[in-house]
């Protein structure tokens, strides 16, 4: 085992003003433990919520000078996080399958980014500049009970500053290693009763120093972000919060077909806009009105050449019959054993293939694409209610319409409307325990109906020390791919023209059996909450036992295209975080996660898969605005074709302040234990990518005034 250290990221710091709400009869806890907002809906001591929590502040990401949200979950214990390439990062709660990372949420401030069409997440396409990072809650368990579908192994929490706290003008840059640039401005201002807060970003690298099978990498990130977000207080009563986001931009993509000529890079442009309207009707009742838009749109195009027998349309047709068939044409052989229409077919396609005579095996140029665009309309009215100071509740109906179009996956558009209805109630019947109910039904036009409920305990043993047992299911429903999936590739501009068209088609495709079901979870969990505040000290350790079943594992390509809910996975295993605060200017955190993966029905499931993981760190001041801090992150790396992932960071930095100004210089430097990065494609297919050098060292500058 190759984990130098392990360590527990709790940086469970309380948060900054508007991040940390003060106690009301709608937030009745008061607590010396943070306070939360994810695993219920409801704003809750953490020794009062129904799962463990890691709460990742700003004060931490600056401390450890943490440049991105992946590397952030890195604190979270039992987070996979594998970088394929310079600008894709496979992450999920647990791990798993690794082809395609889809079974955790992640939200912004309450509003999910999950891909409605490809069941994805994409990392380096977040809306929000790290710099606008209050604070990340990361719900260790399912929690479809409050979020729904796709909330299956755990949920991340963005959360980001409140318009009111950032007022003045802020501007940051990092560069450094890997020609790294990541530039903010900030602008916050007051303008009446409404506070306004306007971010622009530019971030750019140039990823990897080599991939496999390409000696020249191409895999760098150049994207540009627009984030504004404003708060009005309407009256004493209401409040109005409006949020908009625009993020465009290239992310290089070496590869995607044996013949291609030039690289598909995908040109992407996405848009969010939300508002949340907030009324408190007495000091016990608030209700929530929230809509939310977001439209996702990539452009990827690339030219390939290959042989030209493969855009006949007689072997379109044949390999849609019978894909055996056409691939034993393509291999110079005649098929046999089909029924008389495949024969008919073979028939048909041998002879065009004979017509073409020598140019068969020549190449035709084409200009395929993987064009997609993703759109999700949300509306949803959320009910908060207290009874007492022993009974809680809050409850909520929504709606949501999803589109995908793709001419490529799925032959035009397909679309789902979903509804919903959930409640979370939070019950005291003495003073020593506190029980958590809830439940989500949802109902889409796709898969149907899924109820997802999660009942827990929680025992305070003595003022800061609490004992949790929980009980939770979760599911993750189909994605459009899934689910209608009716793969094909039209080739376009033709050179040179195939029997006088130049306009045509790849001979393979793929159509979806249309019948999956959700993927489900149970999830058993027992937890330990454990405060020492002469030193600082919070620590919190869980076990936990997950079932999954119906899983979607198969790896869906164009050649093989079988997706069932066959499969099945056992996760157990226990994790543990803490702080430590032992002095005023020192700081610890410890995170280490014992993942056991045991005999799923396919390999595949143990693809992203590492028995341990973890990380540690300290920080300290000493005086005059200077500051340190050491962190290693390790992983075992022990699924199928993964190497061990190891990292020491190293920050110093510098706060200074001149009149009415701040400035804040930092140099971080990063050592790799292993330059490379393996990870699993297909059988007998393992890939790597890898840096020139084992150490990075990047530097960052603030100026606010």
């Amino acid at each position: 085992m190759r984990i130098n250290l392990f360590a527990l990221a709790l940086a469970m710091l309380v948060a900054e003003s508007r991040g940390q709400p003060s106690a009301s009869p709608i937030d009745p806890n008061v607590s010396e433990f943070p306070i939360v907002l994810t695993p219920t809906r409801l704003r809750q001591s953490i020794a009062d919520v129904p799962a463990s929590v890691t709460v990742i502040t700003a004060a931490t990401i600056r401390a450890y000078g943490i440049t991105s949200v992946p590397d952030a979950l890195r604190l979270v214990p039992g987070m996979a996080i594998t970088q394929t390439l310079g600008n894709d990062y496979r992450i999920n709660y647990h791990g798993s399958n690794i082809l395609v990372p889809r079974r955790m949420n992640v939200l912004i401030d309450g509003i999910s980014i999950y891909r409605p069409a490809f069941a994805r997440v994409d990392w380096e396409e977040i809306p929000v500049a790290i710099e606008d990072i209050d604070r990340i809650e990361v719900t260790r368990s399912p929690n479809s009970a409050a979020y729904g579908a796709n909330s299956m192994l755990a949920i991340v929490n963005i959360i980001t500053k409140h318009p009111a706290d950032v007022e003045g003008v802020t501007a940051t840059t990092t560069f450094g290693s890997l020609d790294t640039l990541n530039a903010t401005v900030r602008v916050a201002a007051p303008f009446g009763n409404t506070a306004v807060r306007l971010t622009a970003n530019r971030k750019q690298d140039a990823g990897y120093d080599m991939l496999s099978r390409f000696p020249d990498p191409h895999d760098s990130t150049r994207l540009n972000r627009l984030n504004a977000r404003s708060h009005t207080q309407v009256s004493d009563k209401s409040s109005l919060g409006l949020f908009g986001a625009f993020v465009e931009g290239v992310k290089e993509q070496p590869f995607i077909d044996a013949f291609q000529r030039t690289f598909p890079d995908r040109n992407i442009r996405d848009y969010y806009l939300g508002a949340l309207w907030t009324t408190a009707f007495t000091p016990t009742h608030e209700l929530q009105v929230r809509a939310n838009y977001s439209n996702h749109r990539v452009r990827q195009e690339w030219m390939t050449c290959p042989p030209t027998a493969t855009l006949l349309p007689e072997l379109f047709e044949l390999y849609a019959a019978n894909p055996r068939y056409a691939n034993t044409i393509l291999a110079g052989r005649i098929p046999t054993g089909g029924t008389a229409r495949d024969n008919a077919l073979a028939a048909a396609a041998l002879a065009a293939v004979r017509r073409l005579g020598a140019r068969a095996l020549l190449p035709t140029c084409t200009t395929p694409n993987q064009n997609l665009t993703e759109s999700r309309s949300d509306l949803e009215v959320q009910d908060t209610f207290v009874f007492s100071d022993r009974l809680r509740i809050v409850a909520g109906l929504g709606a949501r319409e999803e589109r995908g179009t793709s001419a490529t996956f799925v032959a035009g558009t397909v679309s789902n409307t979903s509804y919903r209805a959930f409640a979370n109630l939070e019950y005291k019947p003495y003073q020593w325990l506190n029980l958590n109910a809830g439940g989500y039904f949802e109902d889409d036009q796709l898969t149907g109906s899924s109820f997802s409920p999660r009942i827990a305990a929680n025992v305070h043993v003595s003022e800061n020390q609490t004992v949790r047992v929980s009980l939770s299911k979760g599911v993750r429903v189909p994605d459009f791919f899934e689910q209608r999936a009716n793969w094909t590739y039209t080739a376009n501009d033709l050179n040179p023209p195939l029997n006088g068209s130049t306009n045509g088609r790849f001979y393979q495709s793929a159509v979806s059996p249309g019948n999956l079901e959700e993927e489900r979870i149970t999830s058993r969990e027992i937890g330990y909450l454990l405060r020492i505040p002469r030193f600082g000290v919070l620590f919190d350790a869980r076990a936990f036992d997950d079932s999954l079943s119906d899983l979607i594992s198969e790896k869906l390509q164009l050649a093989s295209f079988q997706p069932t809910n066959r499969n099945s996975a056992r996760l157990r295993g226990m994790e543990f975080q803490a702080t430590i605060a032992p002095l005023p200017n020192w700081s610890m955190f410890f995170v280490y996660g014992y993942l056991n993966n045991k005999d799923p029905s396919t390999e595949l499931e143990r693809t992203q898969y590492s028995k341990h993981s973890g990380a540690v760190g300290i920080t300290q001041g000493f005086g005059n605005g200077w500051r340190w801090s050491l962190a290693y992150y390790g992983a075992s790396g022990d699924g199928l074709g993964e190497n061990y992932y190891g990292r020491e960071d190293f920050t110093l930095s510098k706060t200074a302040d001149f009149k009415s100004a701040r400035i804040t210089g930092s140099v971080i430097v990063r050592r790799l234990d292993k330059r490379s990065v393996t990870y699993f494609r297909d059988l007998n297919d393992i890939l790597e990518s890898s840096y020139d050098d084992r150490f990075q060292v990047f530097a960052y500058v603030r100026l606010s005034f």
